[in-house]
């Protein structure tokens, strides 16, 4: 695809939506009644860190929403660029919008944490400041979960682009997770996410708030996003929109993009007062899988059928087990 169509996709989806909501025809469900509770219906979490380059955008596509109960919540985690003066200009001249800063850079999944705790909404959401999401967004998945309350989180169609928002592929698998059961569910995503790594973006669907809390929102590690979408799968369904709407921004200093990095700088960028000298996020991974179906409140043939799904999803992954521990005990003598 030529870069001038993927550029038109994103405007026409966004001028499409932004005139064609059908907001106005639903009727006593959060979309109306939220706008009279003093919290919002749906909060939005930003963490962000040297973000200038994109995070305005990211910021107007909240403002495009044509749903307009929300908060939005920018945690910085210590810029050094001019990423607060942008995101407070926005603030300024909007009161739905609140800019916190740390003291200090205290790392990707601490600051994911935050702007959860900060957040008063029943239904919350991540973004991060360099992804693009379409203006019916938010109203399209509020409005799944609205209608069926097996169903904890909605994410729609995504789409990768590049800098400049041109389409570079589109998603390959279908990521719905529907199952009637937990282990059900279980076997389902832990298939998905053996296929593909598509199914990561899942975090920046609109969730129940309630299903984060029970979950731990993000924990402390270098891969806790894989550990709590498949606690989520556990409590209830996934569901994905037939609908493009969500473009996953690949440029070169994206996070996900970085490569050359060691174990233990993975380790202290996702937290950074993990202190460890020996780093094996793969392990620890495979390690809170099988605690949460320990903890998972399922019948114990249950129980065994996603132990059994767990341990094939990592058994497929056994490259990344044989590299860290290789490469975290040399990273540990190298730090002495």
């Amino acid at each position: 695809m030529s870069d001038d169509v993927g550029v038109t996709l994103f405007d026409t989806i966004k001028t499409e939506q932004a005139l064609n909501s059908p907001l106005q025809f639903l009727e006593k469900s959060a979309l109306e009644t939220g706008m009279k509770t003093e919290a919002p219906v749906v909060s939005i979490g930003l963490p962000v860190y040297n973000g200038e380059r994109f995070v305005a955008e990211a910021i107007q596509c909240v403002l495009d929403q044509t749903f307009l109960d929300w908060e939005l919540i920018i945690s910085d985690n210590c810029s050094t660029d001019r990423t607060v003066a942008i995101c407070r200009q926005f603030s300024d001249q909007d009161s739905r919008i609140r800019v916190h800063q740390n003291a200090r850079n205290m790392g990707v999944c601490f600051n994911y944490s935050e702007v959860f705790r900060l957040s008063r909404g029943q239904y919350f959401k991540w973004m991060a400041h360099d992804d693009l999401f379409a203006p019916r967004f938010i109203e399209s998945c509020v409005q799944e979960l609205e209608k069926d309350e097996s169903v904890v989180l909605v994410f729609p169609k995504m789409c990768h682009v590049d800098a400049g928002g041109r389409v570079l592929r589109r998603q390959a698998f279908e990521l719905s997770v529907l199952g009637a059961t937990a282990e059900s569910r279980a076997k389902q995503f832990l298939a998905s996410a053996a296929q593909n790594t598509d199914f990561l973006w899942l975090a920046y669907g609109v969730i129940r708030r309630d299903v984060l809390q029970q979950s731990g929102s993000m924990g402390l590690y270098a891969g806790s996003d894989q550990v709590l979408l498949f606690k989520i799968a556990l409590c209830g369904g996934i569901k994905q929109i037939n609908e493009e709407m969500f473009f996953r921004r690949e440029h070169p200093e994206a996070e996900t993009c970085r490569r050359g990095s060691t174990v233990r700088e993975r380790a202290k960028g996702a937290y950074a007062d993990d202190n460890r000298r020996f780093v094996f996020p793969w392990c620890r991974i495979l390690k809170e899988h099988l605690i949460c179906v320990l903890k998972s409140p399922i019948p114990l043939l249950g129980r065994l059928q996603c132990t059994t799904a767990v341990l094939r999803r990592f058994l497929a992954a056994w490259k990344f087990f044989v590299e860290e521990a290789i490469h975290s005990p040399m990273d540990a003598l190298r730090s002495k």
